[in-house]
């Protein structure tokens, strides 16, 4: 557990990294503890520690085992086609995201003409499932027991993004007799962030449960909206 954490927050660090203090404070744990599990993460290269006394990052063993990883890089070089086709037909941003464990994350990305703050910065980014449209969607794929189970974990967490429980199963339902998802979201400026998003439905081939979510501009109306959920619909056949 200490181990995934500490690689889950070097993974969200700058690219100088963090240094020891620093991820002691941010896991609430002791420093020698958290110092154990680095050597042992050092020892298979997964995190380095740049110079003597320098911050730690992410070491080259994490990319080799991302690279190994054949069924996401599949999935991603099968869906990059259309996140591009998607954006060059709309304008805006689209996203691929992907299940992992408690949250979604992004694997793949293409941007818009339209420039939009997202909730998160580009591949690699995380969100709870059901903060996100796109884990709304992921949620709506798994059975009703494991789905209700993550929305009671993460209920907590949605406190931070502004969300409620309630609204993502509503969300769910809306998917369920729509075909789509669309909802509202505010991100850390106060400002929000309107969203639509489908099932990635053949990433089950990949042994994942993945979604397309596509970033909308605040002005646009019911007609537009259906313009958009088309064009996902047609290039996500």
């Amino acid at each position: 557990m200490r181990a995934a954490e500490i690689l889950m927050a070097l993974g969200d660090a700058n690219p100088p990294g963090l240094t020891l203090s620093d991820l002691a404070t941010q896991l609430d744990d002791a420093k020698s503890a958290v110092h154990r599990a680095l050597v042992a993460l050092s020892q298979f290269g997964l995190v380095e520690q740049s110079g003597r006394r320098g911050a730690y990052r992410l070491g080259p063993g994490i990319y080799a085992l991302a690279n190994k990883s054949h069924s996401i890089n599949d999935m991603v070089n099968f869906y990059r086609p259309a996140l591009i086709s998607i954006s060059a037909e709309t304008g805006l941003s689209s996203y691929l995201m992907v299940r992992s464990g408690l949250d979604s994350v992004c694997l793949d990305f293409a941007l818009g003409t339209r420039p939009m703050q997202a909730l998160f910065e580009g591949v690699g980014g995380r969100l709870p499932l059901g903060v996100g449209l796109g884990g709304v969607c992921v949620l709506a794929q798994m059975e009703d027991a494991a789905r209700d189970r993550i929305i009671e974990i993460n209920t907590e967490r949605y406190g931070q993004w502004g969300v409620d429980a309630d609204i993502v199963m509503q969300e769910i339902t809306m998917l369920k007799a729509d075909g789509y998802v669309f909802g509202t979201r505010k991100h850390g400026g106060g400002g929000e962030i309107k969203t639509i998003a489908l099932p990635a439905e053949k990433a089950n081939i990949y042994n994942s449960q993945a979604a397309i979510s596509l970033l909308l501009p605040n002005e646009m109306d019911s007609t537009q909206l259906r313009a958009m959920v088309k064009s996902l619909e047609k290039h996500l056949q």
